[in-house]
């Protein structure tokens, strides 16, 4: 329509709108996506060269709350500006404002129309006929429009121009995947290195840089989010008496954080706010699920959780809980990076923690988190199970449900996968306000990473959970949980060599299955402890403390106790200068080995044999029996630390007979 185009007069007096808010000074980083943006812009300055007869030049940037989507798009959008010399159009559209409903689409159109030119009285309230409008004024003209914190495609459709040489750069916490033509870029936090600069920046260099280890601790605290770290700095701009250590101290409580990072008009709490109020004033049955995930995952500690995991931990079917996260994700108040395991900021998380607190009671908390150490220890104890099938555990297995595991491969790749999470639901169990159920799923899963994480030479992650688990045994009274912790311990001392720890903690646990009359534990404990006595050189003692174990176990018939203390006789023996006595122990304990089908215990009776021949130069005895003990530590669940000494023990036997090693 004529009323549409603006006489030429008029058009040549009538300067295209500029309404770039400014630019953030602090602004730091995003080197990639200012360069993807700038690509993308130089399609609209020369719209000859599209492709497909693309009319547009469309970017959508996503990305959670304060991780800085808008000062990216306005700091591009001013880079930019001179290659759309008939204006800029820019409007808040409120998608992401607390307390603030967002801008109809007509509205809009309605300002953009009257910033190109358009009087009041022809601009139609008709949405659909102000977009044409909009659509014709654009064509022919190189507009630059920003469209920012979008709440919904629908809401930007209407607004976007159809001129080839007008592009749109579109910010929005969803993921606007059904917006044709448009180009993603999804906003994640800072590198540590720009966080630190975005902190110099707030905060000024020298400072930062007088204290480098404390603005690091600054910006982990905050999470590397643009949002509270230019709050970080703001506060400590505005208080410059202040060390940087002053400021870690107040945010390294986790519980009063969040009260921290706000200052003036910002605050991390109220960006995440807006997303959560969307969904807790929902109607939609899945926006309900949606948002009592959100709180509930905040419920177990850990890097991230799976889907199976977080199942239990909402007490739903796996479909109904995977399409609740997943419009967690769309959201943006959660991330997923493979559709099998989410994982949540930092941050968000204390905020999931607070609504939590404030809306669900502590008796529904309590029994999520149940709920999920329970798959947890189920499935670690299957998974042990499963990668050593021959250890006769678990007596006690806990009930419920575990993940699926249909081998030694899907067990091996479950616990290492989760091992960051296993490791964090121990501590969490121990914490002294916990409840005697869940602390007693932390000790049989502190029990189940023990066949884990020691083959594996696990040391100071084997430590903590056995430290973990004799605080919580003692705080509930529980000598048994006691002593099997001692002797998990134990093992973690004997990785790090600390055999007078090894000595000391058995010694304790010797004593708890005494008094307890308990003889698996006893059978257990005495061999170790006779082990650790051979590696200080007490071999008479370790003598002594063998023989009454081998006593118990001939009376209680468990040959396998047998088979390990055969080993360590025989270990004892040779120490003293003893091989024949030492050779007849080691080729016992391989037959009843072999007998029993361990085949631990066959390698480490190969491999003693070995080192027993070649001690007495006898190295082609010595090199076969080392050649049998190498293939056994290649199988799925041995303990791959011994592959590397049966190499070891083979080289003098190699150099002595001038052969190399056989293939294994």
């Amino acid at each position: 329509p004529e009323a549409d185009r603006p006489d030429p007069a008029a058009r040549k007096a009538h300067r295209g709108p500029r309404q770039l808010p400014p630019a953030s000074p602090a602004f730091t980083g995003r080197h990639g996506e200012v360069a993807v943006i700038q690509a993308l812009m130089d399609a609209a300055g020369h719209p000859e060269a599209g492709e497909g007869g693309r009319s547009v030049v469309l970017a959508a940037i996503d990305g959670t709350g304060g991780v800085g989507k808008s000062t990216l798009a306005i700091h591009a959008a001013h880079q930019l500006a001179d290659r759309f010399p008939d204006g800029q159009l820019y409007v808040d559209l409120y998608g992401a404002t607390a307390g603030q409903s967002t801008l109809d689409p007509g509205e809009v159109l309605g300002r953009f129309l009257r910033a190109l030119g358009v009087d009041g009285s022809n601009v139609p309230s008709d949405t659909d006929e102000a977009s044409a409008q909009f659509r014709s004024l654009a064509a022919g003209r190189r507009l630059l429009v920003i469209l920012d914190n979008a709440a919904s495609v629908d809401q930007v459709r209407p607004l976007i121009p159809a001129g080839p040489g007008c592009a749109a750069l579109v910010t929005s916490r969803e993921m606007l995947t059904t917006l044709e033509g448009a180009t993603h870029l999804h906003l994640d936090v800072l590198p540590q290195d720009q966080a630190v600069a975005l902190l110099e920046r707030v905060v000024g260099a020298e400072r930062v840089r007088a204290e480098p280890a404390e603005a690091e601790e600054i910006t982990r605290l905050c999470g590397w989010l643009p949002l509270a770290l230019r709050i970080a700095g703001a506060r400590l701009a505005a208080r410059p008496a202040w060390p940087l250590r002053t400021l870690v101290t107040k945010l390294t409580d986790a519980r009063g954080r969040l009260d921290e990072l706000r200052f003036g008009d910002l605050a991390v709490r109220v960006s995440f706010q807006v997303s959560y109020e969307g969904f807790r004033l929902s109607r939609r049955s899945d926006d309900l699920d949606a948002v009592r995930a959100f709180r509930l995952l905040s419920v177990v500690h850990g890097h991230d959780v799976s889907l199976p995991v977080a199942a239990a931990l909402l007490d739903l079917p796996a479909d109904r809980t995977e399409n609740a996260l997943e419009r967690l994700v769309d959201a943006q108040l959660l991330e997923s990076r493979d559709s099998v395991r989410y994982h949540m900021h930092d941050l968000m998380r204390l905020f999931a923690s607070e609504q939590a607190e404030q809306e669900e009671p502590e008796a529904e908390r309590s029994a999520a988190l149940e709920r999920a150490l329970s798959r947890y220890a189920a499935t670690a104890q299957r998974a042990v199970t499963l990668l050593d099938p021959l250890r006769p555990w678990p007596q006690h297995p806990v009930e419920g449900p575990a993940v699926p595991l249909s081998g030694q491969a899907e067990a091996e790749g479950w616990l290492r996968d989760e091992l960051p999470n296993l490791l964090a639901a121990v501590a969490q169990a121990a914490e002294p306000a916990q409840p005697e159920a869940i602390a007693r799923l932390g000790l049989r899963l502190a029990r189940a990473l023990q066949w884990f994480l020691f083959p594996r030479a696990h040391a100071q992650d084997l430590q903590t959970v056995n430290e973990l688990a004799i605080e919580t045994a003692r705080r509930l009274g529980d000598p048994e949980s006691e002593a099997w912790g001692l002797d998990g311990l134990s093992a973690a001392y004997w990785l790090q060599h600390s055999y007078d720890e090894v000595r000391t903690t058995l010694e304790s646990a010797l004593e708890i299955w005494r008094e307890l009359d308990h003889r698996e534990g006893e059978l257990r404990t005495a061999c170790n402890l006779a082990d650790a006595l051979c590696e200080l050189g007490l071999y008479e003692e370790a003598i002594t403390v063998q023989e009454r174990q081998l006593t118990l176990a001939r009376e209680a018939g468990d040959l396998p106790a047998e088979v390990i203390g055969l080993g360590n006789l025989g270990r004892a023996h040779r120490g003293l200068g003893r091989p024949e006595d030492a050779l007849t122990c080691f080729k016992e304990s391989l037959e009843y080995a072999r007998r029993t089908g361990n085949i631990h215990h066959e390698g480490f009776a190969l491999y003693e044999i070995g080192i027993t021949y070649m001690e007495q130069g006898r190295f082609p005895e010595g090199r076969a029996h080392m050649d049998q003990a190498l293939p056994v530590w290649k199988r799925p669940g041995t303990y791959e630390s011994w592959r590397g000494h049966t190499w070891s023990g083979l080289f003098p036997a190699c150099m002595t007979l001038q052969i190399g090693p056989g293939p294994h």
